[in-house]
């Protein structure tokens, strides 16, 4: 299994002015993002529309993205509350060359945690990719238990979890019973915390603009100076909370388009 970046942005998607999607712009994008200090992005995730996109679209912007960032990780956003399609674009996302897939607990339904679990079964077994499966109970409405993300770690290529749940005590008890499977924050205001416990990293809509801070904060936490950490994390929670003011992604793809973007 590839190591996968421990820092990375959840790309938006970027359009020309008649409403198509604009692959040149999002090359560019990404480009820029790792520039600016991420390891890689997710590319169509749910702050990169997934559910407006073709699947057409999907794959030509994985493949995309894929060229231009090389050797750094890139994620695709496979997951739909539909089990056969989200197999079917995980197959697409590794035969555009993704690094991984990421796949959110299917979303409206409210399955229950047997059909979660047998849900992300299923499209793991289905591909050789590695897998995060992607716990956000505040746009699904069902929060994956700890006993199911801990079903979910014991397949092989299931390898990591982005945790939006924003439940500390939730995660540090994924993170003591399963310390090898990975976690990547994905509430921007939880990273100083979850880094602090020990999380791989963060899934983030802010470092479209902020990835240099985070680096700078995440660097700190690793060589044990927290107050340092703590400064940059106390400056950041106003950015983050700016950064969703009205809304996601409509709040950050302003911000970018203010930015050249």
């Amino acid at each position: 299994m590839p190591e996968l970046g421990r820092l990375l942005t959840a790309m938006v998607t970027p359009y020309t002015p008649d409403g198509e999607v604009d692959y040149a712009h999002a090359r560019r994008l990404a480009s820029h993002l790792v520039q600016s200090g991420n390891d890689g992005v997710v590319s169509v995730g749910t702050t990169g529309e997934s559910p407006l996109l073709s699947d057409d679209e999907k794959y030509r912007l994985w493949v995309e993205v894929k060229q231009e960032l090389g050797a750094r990780t890139v994620v695709a956003g496979a997951g739909t509350n539909d089990t056969r399609h989200s197999i079917h674009l995980a197959r697409l996302a590794e035969k555009a060359g993704a690094d991984a897939i990421l796949a959110v607990v299917p979303y409206y339904l409210k399955p229950p945690q047997e059909g979660i679990f047998q849900h992300f079964r299923a499209i793991a077994e289905s591909i050789s990719l590695p897998v995060i499966v992607y716990n956000v109970p505040g746009r699904t409405g069902v929060n994956m238990t700890v006993e199911t993300i801990l079903r979910c770690a014991e397949i092989p290529n299931i390898v990591g979890d982005k945790e939006a749940n924003g439940d500390l005590a939730h995660t540090a008890a994924i993170m003591e019973a399963a310390p090898a499977f990975k976690i990547w924050s994905g509430n921007d205001n939880d990273n100083f915390h979850l880094w602090c416990m020990g999380a791989w990293g963060a899934i983030s809509v802010t470092a479209h603009i902020v990835a240099g801070q985070q680096r700078q904060m995440f660097d700190h936490i690793l060589a044990g100076r927290l107050p340092e950490a703590a400064a940059i994390h106390r400056r950041l929670c106003r950015v983050t909370d700016a950064c969703f003011l009205n809304g996601s992604p409509s709040t950050i793809r302003y911000i970018l388009r203010q930015l050249g973007f």
